[in-house]
């Protein structure tokens, strides 16, 4: 995995001990490489609180390829209390981020970079927004980098068409669901709450995007003053 590239996160928590999680990616395409367990715990088989959307069947994909890609690192960080103040320093090729936080937030932020990368049908869909990773992204970060994306998605596939936002609030309803069901499945792997809590911060940010969209565009309005007109400015 010479070639790969590497997210780093190393976590100081308060009893003075270290976890490192290293995340590699395929370069052209940002797909997860991390090797999945040998012998995968049960809450992983795609059966078990299958996601009521869930377009894969048991057969082909005998464990949902999100909660394979999950189950080492809920393994590593599960003796955390979600409101436990840890720092979380994380290392990317491009920057070093640290931050003062809680336990279920820097988990929220490593359950988000997975599941888009893990092969997920729906979380794939963020798979671009993973490959520019922002460790604890504000709200207003998230919405812009969203629609960002969604745009930019329409300018190179088409997907959307001339729909408006539509086909993105269709999405983030779906990865409702998503995260909804991959909070039970978490629920059964660890018996503390940090795993739970983090997808219930990440699925926030599904129910709050599709409401604020167009009052968060509007806000962001002024910021788009100079591409009102078409003058080319003097230097």
């Amino acid at each position: 995995m010479s070639d790969a590239l590497h997210i780093h996160y190393r976590f100081d928590l308060p009893d003075g001990s270290t976890k490192h999680l290293d995340l590699a990616f395929t370069a052209a395409d940002f797909r997860l490489l991390n090797a999945t367990p040998a012998e995968p715990p049960f809450w992983t088989e795609l059966k078990f609180s299958q996601c009521a959307n869930c377009p894969l069947n048991a057969d082909e994909f005998p464990h949902c390829p999100a909660a394979l890609q999950m189950a080492p690192a809920v393994e590593s960080l599960k003796a955390l209390v979600s409101f436990d103040k840890v720092g979380v320093t994380v290392t990317q090729a491009e920057r070093i981020v640290h931050a003062e936080t809680t336990a279920q937030q820097a988990m929220s932020s490593v359950i988000g970079l997975i599941m888009a990368t893990s092969g997920c049908p729906w979380t794939d869909r963020l798979r671009p927004m993973a490959r520019f990773h922002l460790p604890f992204a504000t709200e207003a970060e998230t919405v812009y980098r969203t629609v960002c994306m969604f745009l930019l998605a329409r300018e190179l596939t088409g997907a959307g068409g001339t729909e408006g936002f539509a086909l993105l609030k269709d999405l983030y309803d779906s990865l409702h669901v998503v995260n909804r069901d991959m909070s039970r499945r978490l629920g059964a792997a660890t018996r503390t709450d940090p795993a739970r809590n983090a997808m219930a911060l990440l699925d926030s940010y599904t129910t709050l995007l599709p409401a604020a969209l167009e009052s968060s565009l509007e806000e962001l309005k002024p910021l788009f003053d100079a591409w009102r007109s078409h003058v080319t400015p003097s230097i």
